[in-house]
């Protein structure tokens, strides 16, 4: 549930910006941008983003939330492969954020990158396989479609992010149609173990 920090935190890193912001024309990442310059270099689009540490701590406390939050919740998924794959996955997709935060775009291209890529792809596909491994579970149908349906979304989303198809939302837009399903999944997915008293 801890997730809802990564949305406050772009409302509030956002208020801050002197210039527009665009959420069909920023990326996510122009948030966590240390620098006041035109980005990508040679282009148009002027990032200024004064609470820009604020921004990457809170991609840090995300990736961080995703790791132990899927530690402590390993027991609300049936036992199996499924769960091995999907946890890792989702594993994976947290340290993929961890290195967003750490590593911002005007900073290493590269690693932030890929570690966007980890959570666009690996989170997404992380969604899919635990839902896939929850439909057996008693009672939990409904979850377990809503993880399969979220990770879709997210990955066809990316698909048409990297390809440059925003079907009229804007590249920014778009990636947040591919970067949301993530943290909204964990948000339901912490009230529904909450409310249902899978803690371990």
């Amino acid at each position: 549930m801890l997730a809802v920090q990564f949305f406050i935190a772009q409302a509030v890193v956002q208020s801050a910006w002197t210039t527009p912001f665009s959420l069909t024309q920023n990326f996510i990442s122009d948030l966590g941008n240390t620098t006041c310059a035109p980005y990508p270099l040679g282009s148009t689009s002027y990032v200024c983003s004064p609470w820009h540490a604020w921004m990457n701590a809170s991609f840090i406390v995300l990736g961080l939330i995703i790791l132990f939050g899927g530690a402590l919740l390993r027991t609300a998924f049936p036992s199996g492969r499924l769960r091995a794959v999907g946890l890792a996955l989702l594993a994976l997709a947290g340290a993929g954020i961890i290195g967003v935060g750490l590593f911002p775009e005007n900073v290493n291209s590269t690693l932030h990158r890929l570690g966007a890529a980890g959570h666009f792809v690996l989170g997404n596909l992380g969604m899919v396989v635990l839902g896939i491994a929850l439909w057996p579970a008693r009672g939990r149908q409904v979850l377990s479609a809503y993880s399969i349906v979220s990770g879709i979304a997210g990955l066809l989303a990316t698909a048409l992010f990297i390809t440059d198809h925003y079907l009229g939302l804007g590249i920014g837009g778009m990636e947040r149609v591919a970067a949301y399903p993530l943290p909204l999944w964990l948000m339901v997915f912490g009230v529904s173990a909450v409310s249902t008293r899978i803690l371990p």
